[in-house]
């Protein structure tokens, strides 16, 4: 597979290479809000694609649900 098909979505069989590219063997993130997700949080499918009409969210092919995943923060350690 040449440089160019490795970046090619219709060749490449791996969603989240789509959706975050590769740079020297490393997923980079063009989108930054676009959290990698490996799991659909509803039915724990790995057939998760980008969805192209929001910037942020997943869909998932299984379950046919659209989500999106946010960090809200972190809670002090021992509570």
């Amino acid at each position: 597979m040449s440089g160019a098909d490795r970046n090619d979505p219709d060749i490449h069989p791996d969603p989240a290479h789509r959706a975050n590219g590769s740079i020297s063997g490393r997923a980079a993130h063009p989108n930054p809000r676009r959290a990698t997700v490996m799991n659909c949080p509803y039915c724990a499918s790995e057939n998760l694609w980008p969805d192209p009409e929001t910037d942020n969210a997943w869909q998932c092919r299984d379950c046919c649900r659209v989500f999106s995943v946010k960090l809200h923060g972190q809670i002090p350690r021992g509570v």
